[in-house]
């Protein structure tokens, strides 16, 4: 609960972070394809963690709305994880909302209005009244205004009254938390239409949003538990989080390991039994050709064996364990994403056949993973540098501290 200086690690993670971004960049310049790639490399890694990042909002919130007292010992935690969003809004602005002013389809097709196959697409030419550049560079502002203003309220009143213990900032905050949630979801649900739904313009489902949701909740407790635990070794949270809590962190991991399933599942079941060519496309060069045997680990990796992994109490109390498991959710949290944007690079041009592309990873996914993953750090140690790494002016503090699992 002591506040320590974490300058050190957060410049390192930024040096990572340009180092990272810096060398992403290089290879795309050298690939000599328009930067379609490093495009879609970034786009994976950003979209990674910003979910995580959304996550660990959403749990913030989840608490005060459900006047939650468990996890006040690991609040802190999540509200500081939210302070990276301040430093990933330049890259989605300049890796999307920059393109779509210049009208540069490097990444989504629908941008470049002046070719001629996105002029004569009847699908994409009957949404231009969302799918335009400045209407997307204003929604851009609008999700990260709405994030970062809701994030940086319910850290700052809890950071507050850690000087002055007014319990009215916890009622505060648990009535603001309503009408956020509702904010978060409506900016989370546009924003997964946004950067991840419209690579394929043509292709449209409502439960998209949810769909990413899940995931982003999913490898937010994964990261929630991790990051607890490096502070913990560190001295921050030694003696106050328990294995109590980590089972509980457990406990909503595993129970998000069958919500994704069953939205993924529920997405795919309604496209597939209306069969119509134009809605089964997107899953069709997903579950066929190069793609089967991704998809095939996807549907074990991210469902099967987590759902097994996760199931015993003994699992969820035991640190070393949980945090084998916290690192391949968030190994399969990328390995969806790639599912997700990665089959689309292929896509670019009417007549090609993105089942038959292959797989095309390659060296700029890990550096541009890297790069993203060392601005994250930067901006979460960043937040917490110098502060205390628990909510210790919340009345609910000791019922956190004495909690138990039945």
């Amino acid at each position: 609960m002591i506040a320590r200086d974490l300058s050190k690690p957060a410049a390192t993670g930024l040096r990572v972070g340009v180092i990272g971004i810096a060398a992403t960049a290089g290879l795309g310049y050298g690939a000599g394809d328009h930067l379609s790639h490093f495009g879609h490399s970034m786009l994976v890694a950003t979209m990674f963690f910003l979910s995580i990042c959304l996550g660990a909002l959403f749990f913030t919130l989840l608490q005060h709305v459900t006047s939650a007292g468990w996890s006040v010992v690991v609040r802190r935690v999540a509200e500081s994880m939210t302070g990276a969003l301040m430093f990933l809004f330049p890259i989605v602005l300049l890796l999307i909302g920059v393109p779509a002013l210049m009208k540069n389809g490097f990444l989504y097709d629908w941008m470049a209005t002046d070719a001629e196959w996105v002029q004569n697409n009847t699908f994409i030419q009957a949404k231009t009244g969302y799918l335009n550049g400045p209407f997307l560079f204003v929604r851009i502002l609008i999700y990260f205004a709405i994030w970062i203003g809701v994030a940086r309220f319910f850290a700052g009143q809890s950071r507050a009254q850690d000087d002055d213990q007014d319990p009215g900032r916890t009622l505060k905050m648990q009535r603001a938390a309503g009408i956020c949630i509702i904010l978060f979801g409506l900016a989370t649900t546009f924003a997964a239409f946004d950067f991840l739904m419209s690579l394929n313009a043509e292709w449209f489902s409502t439960m998209y949003g949810v769909y990413f949701f899940a995931g982003a909740f999913w490898s937010s407790l994964a990261t929630l538990a991790l990051s607890t635990m490096w502070l913990e070794k560190r001295g921050q949270l030694q003696g106050v989080v328990t294995s109590e809590h980590y089972h509980d962190i457990g406990k909503l991991m595993f129970a998000f390991t069958f919500f994704w399933s069953y939205v993924a599942f529920s997405q795919f079941m309604l496209y597939w039994y209306a069969d119509i060519p134009e809605e089964t496309h997107w899953f069709n060069y997903r579950i066929w050709g190069d793609w089967t045997g991704f998809s095939m680990l996807l549907l074990v990796g991210h469902f099967a064996i987590p759902m097994l992994g996760l199931l015993s109490r003994h699992v969820k109390r035991n640190r070393k364990v949980l945090a084998f498991w916290c690192f391949y959710v968030l190994t399969f949290h990328f390995v969806d994403l790639y599912w997700n944007v990665m089959p689309e690079l292929a896509n670019g041009l009417p007549g090609e056949n993105p089942a038959q592309a292959g797989v095309p990873f390659s060296a700029m996914d890990l550096t541009a993973m890297i790069g993203v993953a060392g601005i994250f750090v930067f901006g979460f140690l960043k937040t917490l540098d110098g502060k205390p790494a628990l909510a210790i002016g919340d009345p609910r503090l000791p019922e956190s501290m004495a909690f138990q699992n039945i």
